[in-house]
């Protein structure tokens, strides 16, 4: 399987923390995975990107309209991720209405704190890659990430991602 994904929020969200636990928990599946990250501002709340690519990929360079899936954790950012997704890629995120799948209402209904959401598309993401939630919370707790709110997170992630890829495909 061959995926390039784009990650967009801003500093403090945990794009940095979750493309290292997405890269982590597929490379020690046996998958090939490179990445790297776009900072902006140096101060929370400046604009945060990333880039992976899962697969027989040499630079982790990406292209305008190239990347099949899109992780978005602030509405703010979703027209960046925009300029990376193709057409038809998926594209995951918080407060993003009906662009993708919107995990804001989600979060609502879990009555979670909204930095959750980072899990929840963790969750749903690496279901795409046929990632146990057994799997992800080992690896999270090898991080020293497990806690009770992350766990919850993830296993709603995994859940919902159950339905909402009944119609949605990468």
């Amino acid at each position: 399987m061959e995926k390039k994904l784009v990650f967009a929020g801003t500093g403090g969200q945990g794009i940095v923390f979750l493309t290292r636990l997405i890269g982590g928990i597929l490379t020690q599946k046996g998958l090939h995975v490179i990445s790297t990250e776009n900072h902006g501002m140096a101060t929370r709340g400046g604009s945060v990107m990333a880039f992976m690519k899962v697969g027989n990929f040499h630079s982790p360079m990406m292209l305008y309209n190239d990347a099949d899936i899109g992780i978005v954790l602030h509405p703010d950012e979703l027209p960046k991720v925009e300029l990376y997704t193709s057409p038809n890629a998926l594209i995951l995120g918080y407060g993003i209405g009906e662009r993708g799948i919107d995990v804001k209402p989600v979060v609502e209904r879990e009555n979670l704190h909204p930095k959750t959401a980072n899990m929840i598309i963790a969750g749903m993401l690496l279901s795409l890659f046929d990632v146990s939630l057994e799997e992800a919370v080992e690896y999270l707790n090898s991080l020293k990430k497990a806690n009770e709110q992350n766990i919850t997170a993830l296993k709603i992630g995994f859940e919902e991602a159950k339905d909402a890829y009944v119609s949605t495909t990468p």
